[in-house]
């Protein structure tokens, strides 16, 4: 379990340290002319490839390996595919296939699955010859690299948690804590203006309205809310839930960029790209 701890918090740049040194079978003398924090992390991580035994050793080296030759940014099969979409917007068919191509098989199945929804009735993408390695990875690195922060940032439990839904259940949770926010705006409101938002809502989140306003919240809690509940919502959005929806987006934003610098990307990461572009403003 140390080796474990040891080696799976090495960041991209150590891990590609270490696999230089070992391509080139040097020693660990080697750490020594990196500057101090750089040479500690790598020598932890050092010591713990040493202390696993030869089969998980070879294991975890593989897989820095298999990262290390990825032009794909890390987790991006766990972005909503309309990211995915999104970087292949307006691109020609010959890119597209080589784009796609690198793409994980489950990933891929998916994207060529909405393409063919989208492009419903126009011609298949024609096969093209294999392009060169070095042109490959170049057109993959451009066409996907922007896609980075949305999927290898690093963020708090909050955002965790959220990445951690179905990317449908996210969009209901955000429009849950819209509703909520609602209900926290109307604390000690008159009971005519709390109905009169319950009855525009409707059900369900005509019930997370009145238990938003039975909440407990100082003034300075509900001058928060009240803020929140009155954010600016797009023209786009016309119904009840829709509207709910973005108050709750603006109630996460200020909650995710509290909690660390990486939270609002990843969650952003896994909404529709429509919604998470506002959220990070792209």
């Amino acid at each position: 379990m140390a080796s474990q701890a040891g080696t799976s918090v090495v960041d991209p740049e150590a891990r590609g340290i270490l696999l230089s040194l070992l391509a080139m079978g040097a020693d660990e003398s080697a750490l020594e002319r990196l500057d101090e924090n750089r040479r500690c992390i790598c020598g932890r991580a050092w010591q713990a490839l040493l202390d696993e035994d030869e089969i998980a050793r070879a294991q975890r080296l593989a897989a820095w390996r298999a990262e290390a030759v990825s032009t794909l940014p890390r987790g991006l099969d766990r972005l909503h595919p309309s990211w995915i979409l999104a970087a292949l917007e307006g691109e020609p068919a010959p890119i597209v296939e080589i784009e796609l191509a690198d793409l994980p098989q489950p990933l891929r199945a998916t994207v060529l699955g909405l393409l063919g929804i989208a492009v419903a009735g126009a011609p298949p993408i024609q096969k093209v010859e294999k392009c060169p390695a070095a042109i490959t990875r170049e057109v993959v690195r451009v066409a996907f690299g922007w896609l980075a922060p949305l999927c290898e940032s690093d963020c708090g439990p909050l955002a965790e948690g959220l990445c951690a839904l179905a990317f449908d259940d996210l969009v209901t949770e955000a429009t849950r804590r819209g509703a909520r926010t609602v209900g926290q705006s109307l604390a000690g409101a008159a009971p005519v203006l709390r109905a009169r938002a319950m009855a525009a809502a409707g059900e369900p989140w005509a019930q997370v309205i009145a238990a938003g306003s039975a909440e407990s919240r100082s003034d300075a809690e509900r001058r928060i809310a009240m803020a929140h509940a009155n954010a600016n919502i797009p023209n786009s959005a016309r119904t009840p839930g829709e509207r709910l929806l973005h108050i709750g987006l603006a109630v996460l934003k200020f909650e995710l960029t509290t909690e660390h610098p990486g939270s609002l990307h990843r969650v952003a990461g896994r909404l529709p790209a429509s919604l998470g572009r506002a959220m990070v403003g792209w």
